[in-house]
């Protein structure tokens, strides 16, 4: 019988250095989190490659240990406890990739954080609910070309996540979004969420973007006893992120145009034609948009089947309308 479980191991941050072994990842539990290390250690794994954990409690190892993975480009992972998590702390690129999984504009906004103390060169955030979210950001949001999938919408098609993660390299989840009945211990006390198994589904979504960096837990309670859900759960959310991390393929049509199957779709007699590219490794999509400031070089953005069936049945994806307005700056 195959007992072995989780292969975590204990690294202090003193200890990071260019020629350690290689490791799938680095867990930072910059917070109180040992419970969730208990849950982890009682799983299974996807894959036997290495995540070294660092406990740091006081968080001042931190920006060293960010540091480090984003020069080594070693994917990351921190449990930032109940404290907001601040994009511009742990954040070190001028013009991230971001995606934003929360349930609304809570105090303080972490929309608002992102956008006002960095310039993101692509923003998603998933799993909002409306009664929760200021209009105005949602207007801002829709003026910069960022897209938003709601909880509803979301629910309705959970595979339209994966297409907006896939383009993030930094993510932050806020284990709030995930519905009291599913984390009864948790910090959310609203009926209305994610579902334990969609924050996971997402979890691994994230890790399948190719570009990965760090992906942020935030809203986790500080005082939390052993056994709990909510620490089942983490364990589980990290689970599924280090199984996305494990087995993500990196492509894109733009570096490797052979591996892809190139389908042209006519929209009517005299209409746009509009190009698909799907991956003979994974299946996943990309669509073509026109670039009026490069035409020999139009931007290739993640999407997933359902655009394509779309396409095929006479319309256009409302993905193609929103980057071909941003690609060529209409207003």
């Amino acid at each position: 019988m195959n007992d072995i479980r989780f292969p975590l191991e204990s690294l202090h941050a003193d200890a990071l250095c260019a020629d350690m072994p290689d490791c799938l990842a680095l867990m930072v539990f910059a917070g109180k989190g040992g419970e969730v290390l208990d849950e982890l250690k009682l799983l299974y794994p996807q894959s036997h490659s290495r995540i070294y954990y660092i406990e740091d409690t006081l968080q001042t190892q931190l920006p060293k240990v960010l540091s480090f993975a984003d020069t080594h480009k070693i994917p990351c992972i921190v449990l930032n406890g109940d404290e907001p998590a601040d994009p511009g702390v742990l954040i070190q690129t001028p013009d991230p990739r971001v995606s934003l999984i929360s349930r609304g504009t809570e105090e303080p906004d972490p929309v608002q954080a992102v956008l006002e103390k960095m310039t993101p060169s692509y923003f998603t955030w998933i799993g909002f609910q409306r009664y929760f979210t200021d209009p105005s950001v949602l207007d801002l949001l829709s003026d910069r070309y960022m897209e938003t999938l709601r909880l509803g919408e979301f629910r309705n098609s959970v595979e339209a996540a994966e297409p907006l993660l896939r383009e993030a390299s930094y993510h932050f989840m806020d284990l709030r979004s995930v519905r009291h009945s599913d984390a009864p211990d948790g910090l959310c006390t609203t009926p209305n969420g994610l579902y334990a198994e969609e924050i996971c589904t997402l979890a691994r979504y994230a890790g399948l973007s190719a570009d990965f960096r760090l992906a942020v837990l935030y809203g986790y309670p500080s005082k939390n006893r052993r056994d709990s859900q909510i620490a089942r759960l983490t364990a589980q959310i990290v689970w599924h992120l280090a199984e996305g991390l494990a087995v993500s393929v990196n492509e894109h049509p733009e570096k490797d145009g052979d591996s892809f199957r190139r389908k042209v779709v006519q929209m009517g007699e005299d209409g746009q034609e509009l190009v698909f590219l799907m991956s003979k490794k994974t299946g996943r999509w990309w669509l073509e948009v026109p670039n009026s400031k490069e035409p020999e070089a139009p931007v290739h953005i993640a999407c997933y089947t359902e655009d394509y069936v779309l396409a095929c049945k006479g319309e256009i994806p409302i993905k193609w309308l929103f980057y071909y307005q941003k690609s060529n700056n209409f207003s």
